[in-house]
């Protein structure tokens, strides 16, 4: 499976030329979700359905560098 990160990558430049970043963010915080452990923050905190800049905040404590700065630029 492709890493949800890269993914988002791959796809970002074209999302936004067709006004489908919104689905393309969506689709990566539920990837990343599927991928983690229910007692992870990160996963709480998109449970909750905290803002992104929030998830992002949690996501670089947990270590997941490359999923917080996507975040980040979403928020940007």
């Amino acid at each position: 499976m492709k890493d949800p990160v890269a993914n988002f990558w791959g796809n970002v430049e074209c999302a936004l030329d067709q006004g489908g970043f919104q689905y393309i963010l969506e689709d990566l915080v539920s990837k990343v979700r599927d991928g983690l452990d229910d007692s992870s923050m990160t996963a709480q905190s998109i449970d909750r359905r905290d803002a992104y800049s929030n998830i992002a905040a949690i996501a670089q404590k947990d270590g997941l560098e490359d999923f917080a700065l996507a975040l980040r630029f979403a928020n940007d």
